[in-house]
């Protein structure tokens, strides 16, 4: 039913253009869409517009176009499609060019075979080329009974022509209507139906900036819904779960063993949890792909598979077996912290479960993060809390929370080769990254792991990288490297040299080359964070150090940085540690002021050296 949102599906990730050089991969051309929605909540959709081709990207990512659907709900027909070129000439997509493919994800999955892909190839593409597309979608039936919604946001960083919307919709359905940008508006009311028409123009184009939030939280859009409210979304979607929720003997018996040797509540939780975590396997397909309801906990549970939907289903019926409530809480994964005025699915893209008892949220699709962690995309969001009736928002990531703990001790030979081991600890959302990134590299080679991080921080060299096992979620997770690094400056003296980095999980130094932009338009994500560094570096016997790096304490804003050195003998103890304290996910205004200022106090600090003789 959503398909329009392909013309948006190739946004690519500019790093920083000047407004002035930027060019989009594409153009949206004219386009016109009507939906015509019945009494009972069944549409009648028709689309016709053109995408132009503006750069080699726009050809590799729209040359050919593709959208899901769900076919339980809706037939979905093209009926002309085209390549159009500068010169006029026009060349008709082939009916062999015009495909219907099944999910990439259900093959030999009939849980997921409700997906659906239409891929339209064209002909003949070419910078300029114009990319015509007329469709026609039914849908017999409404993601949820009796209920029509729809949202369309328009990025700034697209140019569009002339963009029309009609919604005819019939007055026994309540609609609601809500834009910011567009022009337009009811324009007729005639044969028990109100005809609302809206239009939209945008001449410029903008570049997407590094850390930008998605541009649904700021971006014109038009937003129509027969929801009174967000609570009553949510309520018709805990309508499709409470029956899925079933405690069989099956899942009765496994709630049993899992929680054997638990006693108390939290403990109880963190059991079903970990073990939802670590055996049913994430499918990843989005809140509305293949349906808005899950399959019952006693299928999901036998396939050992699910999306998120399905993953709250087997979760809360392990914990119902244990006499211990949950919801179902509806909630955006990626970089959108608001909701619309009005209850869409946009930009509700996920599914994860809260406990009131505990007053804790739980993402089980998130296969790497410990009990008591979400991943930094879920946290301070607003929720649906769908059998609660009542909103409700995650926690925001904290400083003392989320931090990674370093510890390098660095030995340097005569010839000024380095030897040296680390160790790497962390907590909060680094979980979700770090096990991550962990487990994909298992079986990989370890000297070229090595040269990679040490690469990362202008370091050559090789050695070994050891790690607790990522998907244990019981225990902390810790690195542990030994490393040899190439000489960085000449030995015997005199000579110089920075705080070498080695083989860490990240480190102050990353922030370091991580250079403010002068301004944003905008608003941008932050994270707190806390990055604690311990290194003791041993000279040559013998060396005289002549010289060591000043101390550093700045604080302003929500930056606090330390470093500290020492010298004892021919050794030098470094300290560093940086904290970024934000109240939520979006940065506060001035924030990037401060960042400007931050950095150049830390490239000084990272440039100073020790002097030695």
């Amino acid at each position: 039913m959503k398909y329009i949102n392909v013309l948006l599906s190739a946004l690519l990730l500019i790093s920083h253009l000047s407004y002035a050089d930027y060019r989009p991969p594409v153009s949206i051309g004219e386009s016109k869409e009507t939906w015509i929605v019945n009494a009972d909540a069944s549409v009648i959709q028709t689309d016709e517009s053109f995408i132009q081709i503006e750069t080699q990207k726009g050809i590799d990512n729209n040359g050919q176009r593709s959208f899901s659907y769900n076919s339980k709900l809706e037939k979905v027909e093209v009926i002309d499609a085209y390549t159009l070129q500068p010169d006029g000439t026009k060349i008709k997509v082939p009916k062999d060019a015009i495909r219907t493919t099944g999910d990439s994800v259900s093959d030999g999955a009939p849980m997921f075979s409700e997906t659906k892909y239409k891929v339209v190839v064209y002909p003949n593409v070419k910078i300029g080329s114009r990319l015509f597309l007329k469709m026609r979608s039914i849908q017999h039936t409404p993601e949820f009974k009796g209920q029509f919604f729809y949202s369309q946001h328009f990025s700034p960083h697209y140019k569009y022509s002339k963009q029309e919307i009609n919604i005819i919709v019939s007055d026994k359905l309540p609609l609601q209507v809500d834009s910011k940008g567009l022009d337009g508006g009811l324009i007729n009311q005639k044969n028990h139906q109100k005809h609302y028409q809206y239009s939209f123009t945008q001449d410029s184009a903008e570049p997407v900036e590094t850390y930008e939030v998605e541009s649904e939280d700021f971006s014109p859009y038009l937003i129509a819904s027969t929801f009174k409210d967000q609570i009553e979304l949510g309520d018709a979607y805990e309508k499709g779960v409470a029956s899925k929720i079933k405690i069989t003997p099956t899942i009765q018996k496994l709630a049993d063993e899992l929680t054997s040797d638990k006693a108390g509540q939290k403990q109880q939780v963190e059991a079903l949890y970990n073990w939802v975590s670590k055996n049913i396997r994430y499918v990843a397909i989005y809140l509305g792909h293949g349906g808005v309801v899950p399959h019952d906990a006693e299928t999901i549970l036998k396939n050992q598979y699910g999306d998120c939907k399905d993953h709250t289903v087997i979760l809360a019926a392990l914990l119902k077996a244990k006499g211990i409530e949950s919801s179902s809480a509806l909630i955006n994964l990626g970089e959108s912290y608001t909701l619309p005025k009005l209850a869409v699915l946009t930009p509700q893209n996920h599914v994860i479960n809260y406990i009131p008892s505990l007053n804790i949220y739980l993402d089980s699709t998130a296969q790497f993060a410990p009990y008591g962690t979400l991943p930094f995309e879920d946290m301070d969001k607003p929720v649906i809390l769908t059998s609660l009736g009542k909103m409700g928002r995650t926690p925001a990531a904290g400083p003392n929370e989320n931090m990674i703990k370093t510890v390098v001790n660095i030995d340097i030979d005569k010839d000024g080769t380095m030897h040296g081991k680390s160790r790497s600890s962390l907590t909060g959302y680094f979980n979700e990254i770090y096990r991550a990134s962990e487990s994909n590299d298992q079986g990989a080679d370890d000297n070229d792991r090595v040269r990679r991080r040490l690469r990362s921080f202008g370091e050559t060299g090789g050695g070994m990288i050891s790690a607790s096992d990522p998907t244990d979620l019981t225990t902390p997770f810790a690195e542990y490297a030994s490393f040899q690094i190439d000489p960085k400056s000449n030995f015997p003296g005199p000579g110089a040299i920075t705080i070498p980095v080695g083989v860490v999980l990240t480190s102050v130094t990353s922030v370091g080359r991580d250079k403010p932009a002068n301004n944003y338009r905008f608003p941008q994500v932050c994270y707190s964070r806390t990055l604690v560094e311990n290194y003791t570096i041993s000279l040559p016997k013998g060396t005289k150090i002549t010289n060591i790096p000043s101390n550093v304490n700045y604080l302003k804003g929500s930056i606090n940085y330390r470093a500290i050195y020492k010298r004892d003998g021919d050794k030098i103890y470094a300290f560093r540690a940086l904290k970024m304290n934000h109240t939520n996910g979006i940065c506060q205004a001035g924030f990037n002021e401060e960042k400007k200022d931050f950095f150049k106090v830390l490239q000084r600090d990272l440039r100073a050296q020790i002097f030695y003789e």
